[in-house]
């Protein structure tokens, strides 16, 4: 028998049920199991890991027996020693009750994927990493136009002729320079063995130098260092007025405090260029946390965060505020204003914005949201009124001021005879850029090649068979095209005849960025395409690959989605051009306008960021909306106060509180039921509490994936608690074939 001394008894939460559950094992192999371990266990013969949320002596549970009154089985392995403390816990606790959610299903958002469930994540030993060589025989090629290559070549010569791919990038090469040494036949790249994620050695470093900041940036840094400790500010600063140059001064002070430093964004297409920065700064310190990191890789980085004995500084996107830096001492949300930050689906919803907040009032640090078109909701927060402190960055570092916007009224075009996708005086700017060395970029609401397919008969739209939504041409004209889902993916042919009345007048509405570059390949045949957009830019390193091509001038335009405007830096660019600008401001939701000029802002602050001046030419039939009115006098400001009162006075978000729940189901009428059900049961205790409750109504989109959808809209006082049920007696009594998800504060509806 085992010595009750050297045997703990232990309650392990796992993946059981709709919440989890936890189950008692036995520490028979004597692993040192403690609070906060992830464990590796079996559950009726399978294998699943979970978290030890108690831990005893054998001597409590005398007769060593689990709950079935058979022995207890033991602990197969300690996956990660004290993955979660008590502070971390508790702050994801708070989370959960805040997105009306389990403890259990917020901890499964946060750990790395693997670590909780039944996909036990594979250790790092024996890890494969790519080492990259000079080859024994090289072609001769000329690189004197391609220095950052040279440079890359020269460092793989100081070293004896290679190393790893991950120290290169490390020190603020690109894997694009990599790539393209490749495709030359200078170097050649191989998979090898590495027995530890982080035992390559790396190199000397030789960090490149703060760069000489304005008055107004010195200005924003102290004023937030002077902040007490769990404050927020707002780094508002005009497109190309420095505000990334104040992270990283702001943290290289919280790395020489010993203090770990976090930086968000919005989008993983924003990672590569923000990356880069902060290894030239920093080298080695920096890692990565987004999607576009594999499993492993992510929990290599989780790992390096609980054991790290030199303070990090982390990059990722929205799932990054999760991540056990302990002591933070800085907290960065770029772009705070974008969508991105919102999780939206599976559950838990929760906004990045809002944890991030919680995260440095209950465990420490300060937060710094920046961006050049705040959202109302950071606006409504700010002092007097709320805890954010202002800091303003007015003038751009090139002192180049912002690039004059132009608006191209569609409707005299089309009077005129040009019935183009693209303006004369768009395709006139475009037909110059090679002679003056300029690049631009262009954007387009939609990616494929037009949004819709229809007969110019019958005025039938080729619909999506498993949702309510059109499906969208994909292809060229000249090529191969075919009918694709934007929402679940179904594809089809395109065919020959109307279904509906068979007539041949088949023709795509709208257009796409294929179709875009279509027309401009036709048009201007010298001008040098990208596309960039989401079907464009997939793998690993599928942004990086395509600005860095931008950036060494293998294009002359850059044509792509709302992905496109949002925080990069392409000092050639001088032109930036929106086409069909009615999309993005005749939509059917509150914040349309909102984000409509957000998104229009932040293109425009693409051109004109280096020497050159630059332009803006906005193309729409609405000329008169007053969103592009405050896009041609950039007073931003000005829209966020008229916005403000608007919303106050009708009693809107962010002035008010919101709550959508969603339902899904295979049959539509069951759906509807549930929904109806549900509502009944909700109306008095929303009446009690002075919430109104709306529906239940199909969604927008009715129909996803052969999932019949339907919402109801709960709408009361700001600061007030969402008068729904505690813990999971929402979902009492719905059809199992009915799915449920709380939405608190939704974006979008």
């Amino acid at each position: 028998m085992l010595s009750e001394q050297s045997v703990s008894v232990v309650d392990v939460w796992l993946e059981a049920g709709r919440d989890g559950r936890t189950f008692r094992y036995c520490d028979s192999l004597r692993l040192g199991v403690g609070l906060g371990d992830l464990v590796s266990v079996r559950l009726r013969g399978r294998r699943l890991q979970g978290l030890v949320t108690s831990c005893r002596g054998f001597d409590e549970d005398s007769h060593a027996e689990g709950f079935s009154g058979h022995p207890l089985l033991p602990v197969d392995a300690l996956v990660q020693s004290a993955a979660v403390d008590a502070g971390w816990r508790e702050w994801l606790d708070a989370m959960a009750d805040r997105c009306h959610t389990s403890s259990f299903r917020m901890l499964k958002a946060a750990l790395p994927p693997g670590w909780l469930g039944q996909r036990p994540t594979p250790s790092a030993a024996g890890r494969r990493m790519w080492w990259v060589a000079l080859r024994d025989v090289a072609p001769s090629v000329d690189l004197s136009n391609a220095s950052r290559q040279q440079a890359l070549m020269d460092v793989l010569a100081q070293r004896g002729g290679g190393a790893w791919q991950r120290d290169l990038l490390a020190e603020g090469f690109q894997s694009g320079s990599v790539q393209a040494l490749e495709s030359k036949g200078l170097i050649q790249r191989e998979q090898r063995c590495c027995n530890d994620l982080e035992s390559s050695v790396s190199p000397p470093f030789h960090a490149e130098p703060p760069r000489a900041l304005t008055e107004e940036q010195q200005a924003a840094i102290t004023r937030f260092q002077r902040l007490p400790d769990s404050s927020e500010m707002l780094l508002w600063g005009i497109t190309g007025s420095g505000k990334t140059e104040v992270y990283l001064q702001l943290a290289a002070a919280e790395l020489g405090a010993g203090r770990h430093v976090l930086m968000l964004t919005p989008e993983i297409g924003l990672i590569p260029q923000l990356v880069d920065r902060c290894r030239k700064r920093f080298g080695a310190q920096v890692v990565e946390y987004h999607s576009g990191c594999t499993d492993r890789e992510r929990v290599a980085t989780w790992r390096r965060c609980l054991a790290s004995d030199q303070p990090l500084v982390v990059v990722g996107t929205r799932s990054a505020v999760f991540l056990p830096l302990r002591p933070l001492g800085l907290l960065v949300l770029d772009e705070e204003h974008d969508n991105s930050y919102k999780q939206e689906s599976p559950m838990p919803c929760y906004h990045a914005r809002d944890l991030a907040s919680e995260r440095v009032r209950l465990q420490g640090g300060r937060l710094l949201l920046g961006s050049a078109t705040p959202s109302l909701e950071t606006w409504s927060r700010l002092q007097p009124e709320g805890p954010v402190m202002l800091s303003k960055l007015r003038s751009r570092i090139s002192r180049q001021p912002l690039p004059p916007v132009r608006i191209i009224d569609m409707r005299h075009e089309l009077a005129e005879g040009n019935k183009r996708l693209i303006s004369r005086a768009l395709m006139d700017r475009l037909a110059g850029l090679r002679d003056k060395g300029e690049q631009a970029v262009v954007l387009v609401p939609r990616r494929g090649y037009s949004t819709f397919l229809s007969c110019r008969s019958c005025g039938e739209v080729v619909m999506c068979p498993h949702c309510d939504v059109p499906l969208t041409v994909h292809g060229s004209r000249s090529h191969q095209q075919w009918l694709r889902c934007h929402w679940c993916d179904h594809r089809e042919p395109i065919a020959a005849s109307c279904s509906a009345c068979g007539s041949l007048a088949f023709k795509p509405f709208g257009a796409g960025t294929q179709r875009v570059m279509e027309r401009l390949a036709a048009e201007l045949s010298d001008l040098r395409l990208l596309r960039f957009d989401r079907d464009t830019t997939g793998g690993r390193d599928g942004h990086r690959r395509l600005l860095d091509r931008f950036a060494d001038g293998e294009a002359d335009v850059l044509v792509g989605t709302q992905m496109l405007a949002k925080g990069m830096d392409l000092p050639h660019v001088t032109l930036a051009a929106v086409l069909a600008a009615d999309g993005l401001l005749h939509r059917p939701d509150l914040r349309a306008g909102e984000q409509c000029l957000q998104l229009l802002l932040q293109l425009a602050g693409r051109a004109g960021r280096a020497e050159k001046p630059g332009e803006v030419l906005v193309q729409t039939y609405s000329p008169d909306h007053p969103v592009i009115r405050h896009l041609v006098d950039g007073r931003y400001e000005r829209f966020l106060e008229e916005e403000t009162t608007l919303r106050r006075e009708a009693g809107l978000v962010p002035f008010a509180r919101a709550c959508l729940l969603r339902l899904a189901g295979r049959s539509a009428n069951d759906t509807a039921t549930a929904g109806t059900l549900l509502a009944e049961r909700l109306r008095e205790p929303c009446a009690a509490a002075g919430w109104q409750l709306l529906g239940p109504a199909p969604a927008p989109v009715a129909r996803v994936a052969g999932r019949s959808r339907w919402q109801l809209l709960l709408h009361g006082p700001k600061n007030s608690p969402i008068p729904l049920p505690p813990g999971a007696s929402l979902w009492d009594g719905l059809p199992r074939d009915v799915s449920l998800a709380v939405d608190p504060d939704p974006l979008q509806l």
